[in-house]
């Protein structure tokens, strides 16, 4: 038995070993589970050769084995151990009835013991079978209410009309962006976006016009806002969402005042270069845009009134042309 206890005592640190130094890492199975119940195994039926007093008692070993692989085997994997359990124990009695010779009476004993484990090998089996069932069926459960949160979330986040963020969402990214402009003194600008003449195009064409233009305009400067972004004009990939009616926002992290501008400025080229598809035909557009950069300090009101004072000079000054603010005291604009 002494024997015994120092073989097991140098598995059990072999096994750790190799675990908590992370040689396993690239293994299907990191943990060794299997190796380790299999060589449990195989020690549980030395252990029980060693001990013919107390064999009864030492046969819960092999449940102790089942239980261990309770969060880790598959139920294919507990059947296959509850026939290794049972074949183990089965040849472990053919060899002793083999080599020695047992008392009389002995081999009735071990037929019933080999039934009764049996019994309780396949009952344990079972149980844990359907434990790994329900354990796999919560993991399944638990993954679809996440997906499904996620893509409540994300519904939550977007403008039901164009699809883009809508405005609780983009303040949300604002606050992201001030956090990491104090933490990480990140330049970052915004640009308010707003279509010229929008009303004349409900009043003229209806409703379901205007709101096939808003569509229209969302998907084409989303395009045009990540070629820009594919050919390194912008720092980041920028945002763009709707800010109301037919005002849009745009968020251009890591980029500065007169990159911002000039950014904006190609946008508003493109699209008014570009004809809309609408059910009342191919619909000219333009927008006038105010642009402002984050000052240190600054809540995201004083921002957006800063970019919208810039975009009021736009519209002032005759529409599609954007405008920039350095400050509230320095107006700057780049306009066609």
């Amino acid at each position: 038995m002494a024997a015994l206890f120092t073989v097991g005592i140098v598995i059990n640190v072999t096994y750790f070993l190799l675990i908590r130094t992370g040689m396993t890492r690239r293994l299907k199975d990191p943990a060794l589970l299997q190796p380790q119940i299999y060589t449990a195994l195989v020690m549980a039926l030395a252990v029980i050769h060693a001990t013919d007093e107390a064999r009864g008692v030492m046969l819960m070993l092999f449940v102790s084995l089942q239980l261990f692989g309770l969060f880790g085997l598959s139920r294919r994997q507990f059947k296959v151990l509850a026939l290794a359990i049972i074949s183990g124990y089965a040849g472990l009695v053919a060899l002793e009835f083999w080599w020695l010779r047992p008392r009389e009476g002995a081999l009735r004993e071990e037929m019933l013991r080999l039934l009764a484990l049996a019994m309780i090998t396949v009952w344990m089996a079972f149980v844990c079978s359907q434990i790994v069932g329900m354990r796999r069926a919560l993991a399944r459960r638990k993954w679809e209410l996440k997906l499904a949160l996620a893509r409540l979330e994300e519904s939550a986040a977007r403008d039901e009309l164009t699809g883009l963020h809508n405005r609780r969402h983009l303040m949300s990214l604002l606050g992201n962006e001030l956090a990491r402009a104090a933490r990480c003194e990140a330049p970052f600008s915004v640009a308010l976006i707003d279509l010229d003449f929008f009303k004349q195009v409900n009043d003229r064409h209806g409703h379901q016009v205007g709101d096939e233009l808003l569509q229209g305009f969302s998907t084409f400067a989303q395009g045009q806002l990540r070629a820009l972004d594919r050919v390194g004009i912008l720092a980041d990939e920028p945002t763009v969402g709707r800010y109301g009616g037919e005002e849009f926002l745009l968020i251009l992290p890591h980029t500065e005042h007169e990159s911002a501008l000039a950014c904006v400025e190609r946008l508003r080229a493109s699209v008014a270069s570009h004809a809309i598809a609408t059910s009342a035909g191919p619909l000219g557009t333009s927008f006038s845009a105010g642009v402002a950069q984050y000052e240190p300090g600054e809540s995201i009101a004083s921002l957006l009134r800063r970019a919208d004072t810039a975009l009021y000079r736009a519209k002032h000054d005759g529409r599609n042309r954007a405008y920039g603010t350095v400050d509230s005291a320095q107006p700057l604009g780049s306009n066609t």
